[in-house]
């Protein structure tokens, strides 16, 4: 199996903490070999690429050099960072007079840039190098008797180019997982709004949420930070602003595999950090 440094500087570590202690868990938990990056700028998100194009490309190409230099690829276990990586290592690749730009400002960190390090999604890595023989082996708690909202977010588009959405699907299916159909699949989850109105990224995630809990999901499953923080950590005020009890717990797939694995420790999980207590166990 390849050496991986697993990303955990994803945005707001101190909402997004469930996220990164059940990825670190699941590593642990399958044996395999990817440390905690040490050294990598954190998570920006996409969205600022927008205001510093720039500065966006030399802060991930900072991470991809690192990783390289280390001959280990980078393991993202959340959308927003695959993202950025992948994004910034395609760019860089195919637009020679911004390479040398950004390796000039490498240089000032002494640093050469270097874009060999692949980055990969915990998906990825799950279904094509652990593989669903031995995942299905390890199976103790299936979820037959649940049914989940899968949320993707209006950002899902451009993370089609970089990770692949069956594997996701497939995982669900392996542990028998069945997903609801609802309209806001791939609607906003008002995080990219949140800093100019808080107001409306709160009201667009609430629509999304009531949406998932009138079709009656047992729990939300998400693939980025920036939804777990909307859904999760601000759940309460959501509540408020539509006026309805929501009550939907929201997991990642690295905490949902672990309960499928058998691990039932809520604290080993993170699921003793989730504003919204889950209910699975």
């Amino acid at each position: 199996m390849k050496s991986y440094l697993l990303f955990d500087a994803i945005i707001h570590r101190e909402k997004t903490a469930p996220l990164i202690t059940s990825a670190k868990k699941l590593i642990e938990f399958l044996q395999i070999d990817a440390i905690s990056f040490k050294g990598a700028k954190n998570d920006l998100g996409s969205e600022y690429m927008g205001l510093d194009r720039l500065k966006f490309l030399e802060h991930y190409a900072y991470n991809l050099t690192l990783a390289a230099e280390q001959k280990r690829d980078i393991l993202c276990f959340e959308q927003s960072s695959l993202v950025c990586h992948a994004h910034t290592k395609e760019i860089l690749l195919n637009d020679s007079n911004l390479k040398f730009e950004i390796a000039l400002r490498l240089e000032k960190h002494n640093l050469s840039l270097n874009l060999n390090a692949n980055v990969i999604s915990l998906e990825e890595l799950l279904i094509e190098e652990i593989g669903t023989e031995k995942l299905t082996s390890l199976l103790k708690k299936p979820f037959e008797n649940f049914q989940t909202a899968l949320f993707l977010g209006s950002n899902s588009c451009r993370a089609k180019k970089y990770r692949k959405e069956e594997l996701f699907t497939q995982l669900l299916d392996l542990i028998k997982l069945k997903q609801i159909k609802h309209a806001s699949t791939f609607e906003s989850d008002g995080f990219e709004v949140y800093d100019a109105s808080p107001l409306l990224a709160k009201k667009l995630a609430s629509k999304v949420m009531l949406d998932m809990f009138d079709n009656a999901a047992d729990f939300v499953l998400v693939s980025d930070a920036r939804s777990f923080i909307m859904f999760d950590f601000y759940q309460k005020e959501l509540e408020k602003i539509v006026g309805r009890e929501i009550g939907l717990s929201v997991l990642s797939l690295a905490e949902l595999l672990l309960l499928a694995l058998g691990e039932t420790h809520k604290k080993s999980i993170g699921l003793d950090q989730h504003k919204v207590a889950i209910t699975l166990i």
